[in-house]
Order: C-alpha cells, then structure tokens, then sequence
C-alpha cells in the first residue's frame, strides 16, 4: 500500500502598493486678513471749518512657501454708495488715489498699488482719507462704498477682495452770532440811546445770523414782557422787537422756524426794535434782557 501524500496549497495574495502623489505647495498663495471694514469719520462739535483724517490699513498675507508680487487696487461701489457723500481724497502708499468705479478697478493703474510679500509673511497697507467740513453740510449719515481687489503683478484675474465702508455722521446743530450789535464777546447790548419823546425811536440796524446744520427754529423770550425796565425805578416803557418785518410778542416767548439747513454763510436774520413817542416819560436808564435760543429740529 502506498503511502498518502496530500498537498496544500496557499495562494498568495497579490500586494499592491499605491504611492500619493506628492501635495504641491502653492508658490504664492495670498489672502486678505480681515472682512469687511467701517471707518468712522466724526467732525468735532461746532461744525467750524475742520480737515477730518481717518487712517486704515488693508492687511494682506502670503499663505504660499514663496514670494508674491501683488497689486492692490480700488474702486468705489457707487450703486451701494450715497450719492450725496461729501469730496474727499483717498491717498495711500503711491499718493493720491484715482478713484473709479469698481468695475474699471482692475484695469486702472492709477487705481493700483504694487505689493510684495514675502513666503509666509503678513503686511499692512495704510491709506488715509481726507475729507473737509463745516458749516453749509446738512446733518445727516452717508456713506461710500469701496472695494479693494489682490491682483497678479501683471493681469486682472481677481484673487482676493474686500469692502471698505466709509461712514461719515454729520450731527444736528446750530449756532447764533450777532451782526452790527456791540459787546464783542459778551452779551450782545443794543444802545436805542436817548428816546424821542415826540417821535418814533429805531435801533440801528442789526441782525441774527444762524448758522445751521439742519432745520432750526430761533426763540426770543424777554425778562419784562417786551419793555424797558428803568434801573433803579418801578418805571417802564414798551417797546417792539422785529425779525425780518415781523413783530415779535414779547409776553411770552416767540420767534421763527426754518425748514432747512443753511449754507456755509448761514441765514441772516434782520432785527430792529422800536419805541413809540411818549412826552410823560420819566428820566434815567431803561433796559431789558432777551434771551435768544437756536434749536436744530
């Protein structure tokens, strides 16, 4: 009897390998820092003339293993901006920006700025807007609407973006100045001198100017009702105050509204006071205090 042989056998398992390709590294890869931005540009209380400046930077970094170079260029949004917005100028690292529309950003040269940025490197663009201001602006917020673009030094393919918003609040306020009325900075005095007794007395010309960033009305209100009161007497004499033609009633308090702001200049209010005639009157010194009060509305 012959001895038994079994065979076994074991297939192999195929082994593959697979290799990944390689991850490339960008050569130049930037991005822009920040989101969206809002600079605020607040005049100062008074409205006098004043230059407001405002500085903000645009912050760009290079994600890549090697050196970029860039352009930065801008252009405004007009249809999100207010069309009402104040003259102003934008200046960066070249000088004066020439301002176009965003969709001419990409291909103005005067709108652009050339940048370098090192591999793995963050910088910082500042650009400062100028704007002038004063009395003759009308209350109010406005706003412009800018938009930055990161372009090839050379081309317009658009790699990254990001909106600038400048927002500007002029605030509701007014102020009075007396024209042709003495006391230099103090109270304004109006000398009606010595009174007629037989004809009408009338100051010399004198006159309110308002100076106004929105409506105002102006407000008179008299110590004594609408007469002088003499110094060191019970004595009194009546008399008329007048604002462009029109009688105020000084027993209580009166005055004019306006529904507008007013120019650089402001609105000059004419005034007058008159005293009628009277031979009974008793000598010596009269007077009477009117307080005057602009409101913005």
């Amino acid at each position: 009897m012959k001895a038994m042989r079994a065979r076994y056998r074991m297939p192999l398992a195929a082994l593959t390998f697979g290799l990944a390709p390689a991850v490339a590294q960008a050569a130049c890869e930037p991005s822009l820092v920040d989101g969206a931005i809002v600079v605020q540009l607040i005049p100062s209380d008074g409205m006098d003339s004043q230059q407001l400046v405002e500085r903000f930077h645009i912050r760009i970094r290079n994600n890549g293993h090697s050196d970029c170079a860039l352009r930065l260029a801008v252009g405004r949004d007009l249809a999100a901006s207010d069309n009402r917005f104040p003259n102003y100028t934008l200046t960066g690292p070249r000088g004066v920006v020439s301002l176009v529309p965003v969709a001419a950003a990409t291909s103005n040269p005067d709108a652009s700025v050339p940048v370098a940025i090192p591999a793995g490197a963050q910088i910082s663009i500042p650009y400062d807007v100028r704007m002038a201001v004063g009395w003759g602006a009308e209350a109010g917020d406005y706003r412009q609407e800018l938009q930055y673009f990161v372009l090839p030094e050379s081309g317009r393919e658009e790699l990254a973006s990001q909106r600038a918003q400048l927002s500007l609040r002029i605030p509701a306020t007014a102020r009075i100045r007396f024209s042709g009325a003495q006391g230099g900075n103090g109270p304004a005095r109006i000398d009606l001198g010595t009174l007629s007794p037989t004809s009408v007395t009338t100051s010399q010309p004198f006159g309110l100017r308002v100076l106004s960033t929105s409506a105002y009305q102006v407000q008179f209100a008299s110590q004594n009702g609408g007469a002088l009161q003499r110094v060191d007497g019970p004595d009194r004499i009546p008399y008329r105050l007048l604002i462009g033609g029109r009688t105020l009633d000084l027993t209580g308090i009166d005055g004019i509204s306006v529904a507008r702001h007013t120019s650089a200049s402001g609105d000059l209010h004419p005034l007058s006071v008159v005293v009628d005639p009277d031979p009974e009157r008793h000598a010596g010194s009269y007077a009477d205090r009117v307080t005057v009060t602009v409101t913005p509305i």
